[in-house]
């Protein structure tokens, strides 16, 4: 278990050093559970990650967050930014 107070505070330091907004630890957390379903893990490893006691919270919230045309959309982008617009 994560000590909650030092958590934050390493989240604080990495945002000062990356010069981004403010962000809350409840985001990172959202987030983690949003990225962890684009990449497909399976949702009883995402559940031991964002140490939900039910599965269903980890069901109800994530699984429906991105379906196969907005992965395709993202990953095209990613491409993009990398400097790869044919997508390959």
């Amino acid at each position: 278990m994560i000590d909650p107070v030092g958590f934050c505070r390493i989240i604080e330091a990495l945002v000062k050093r990356a010069k981004v907004r403010p962000v809350t630890v409840r985001l990172t957390w959202h987030t983690c559970g949003t990225v962890l379903a684009f990449l497909k893990v399976h949702p009883k490893v995402a559940q031991a990650i964002l140490r939900h006691s039910q599965i269903s919270m980890t069901m109800d919230i994530y699984t429906h967050v991105v379906d196969e045309d907005q992965r395709d959309a993202a990953t095209l982008l990613a491409d993009l930014l990398k400097g790869d617009p044919s997508g390959g």
